[in-house]
Formats: structure tokens, C-alpha cells, sequence
């Protein structure tokens, strides 16, 4: 009898424990190949997006190259900037951006619509109602404005080449 109850006791604990180590088993592999294939799945996608923002780039200087003028490139978060003509960087220079309420378009290309004349601080180039580029002294002079117009604010020397080299109708991709 108490061989009986020994091995009844052993069945149960055996049981139990069974119980426990199959449900301590973790994923089954089905559930784990299709963990790998969704983070696989995720790297292509980025990998993919990344692949077609280079794309456009080199469209868009394949298009300015072939338009023979001469255009600004803006790497917004490296806050640095390049003039060039055909592929030919001609000057590049830093530059900072003014919080304002909207943000300053990326990846996009602008045309400039006009180009602001008068004292040193006064000059501006205006892209519409989507940006404006000014000196750092403007910036200074003109004081707290209203207006929403997100703005490039450049050394004077920079902005004073930059502001001589371009005409209206100049092209400026603001990237990344």
C-alpha cells in the first residue's frame, strides 16, 4: 500500500510538473520564422525608402544639371548648405533656421520668386510663402515678425554671395 501511494504521489507530481515544463516551452518555431520574417520584412521596407529618397535626388540633379543654372542644395538637419552649377560645388556655408510656427519644407524643390533689394539688411530671397532666405544681420534688424514663413538665416558673407549669384527662377531643394 504504500508502494501504491508513493508512485500515485510520483504520478501526480510528474504530471504536474509536465504540466509546467510545456507551457515554459516558449514560441513554437512556426511563431518565431514569422517573428524573423516581419522584422526582415521591416528592414527592406526602410532599406526601400531610403533607395527611392536617393533616387529622387539624383533625378533632381540629373534635371538641374541639364537646366544650366545655377541652384542651392539645404541639408536641413546637418544645418549646411551648397551653391552649385553642373555638379560643381561653387561655395558651401552653414546656416540656421528660425523656430517659427512651420517647419521648413523637406525634401521638396522650390523656385525662387523673388529676390529683395535694398540696404544690406533688407535683402531677402523669397520662395513664395513656403521660405525665406536673409542674413543673420536682417534677422537682427527686422526684429520679432509676424508672419509664419519659416527662414534660413546665413553668415552675411555667405548670404551676400549667394544673394549675387542667383537670379529669379533659381532652384532650391531643401533635402532630407
Amino acid at each position: 500500500m504504500i508502494r501504491t501511494e508513493r508512485t500515485t504521489i510520483s504520478i501526480v507530481i510528474v504530471i504536474m510538473l509536465s504540466v509546467f515544463l510545456l507551457g515554459m516551452q516558449g514560441q513554437s518555431p512556426e511563431d518565431m520564422e514569422r517573428h524573423r520574417l516581419v522584422e526582415k520584412q521591416a528592414k527592406l521596407a526602410t532599406r526601400i525608402a531610403s533607395l527611392n529618397h536617393e533616387q529622387e535626388f539624383l533625378l533632381m540633379q540629373k534635371a538641374f544639371y541639364a537646366s544650366d543654372s545655377k541652384y542651392l542644395l539645404f541639408d536641413i538637419p546637418a544645418r549646411t548648405g551648397m551653391l552649385k552649377y553642373r555638379n560643381r560645388v561653387l561655395r558651401t556655408f552653414k546656416f540656421s533656421t528660425t523656430a517659427g510656427k512651420r517647419p521648413i519644407p523637406r525634401n521638396t524643390i522650390l523656385k525662387m520668386t523673388a529676390k529683395t533689394d535694398g540696404s544690406d539688411r533688407k535683402r531677402r530671397l523669397l520662395f513664395g510663402e513656403r521660405l525665406i532666405i536673409q542674413s543673420k544681420r536682417a534677422a537682427i534688424a527686422a526684429g520679432k515678425d509676424k508672419s509664419a514663413v519659416p527662414r534660413i538665416l546665413m553668415g552675411s558673407k555667405d548670404f551676400a554671395a549667394i544673394y549675387y549669384a542667383v537670379e529669379q527662377g533659381t532652384m532650391v531643394y531643401t533635402g532630407k
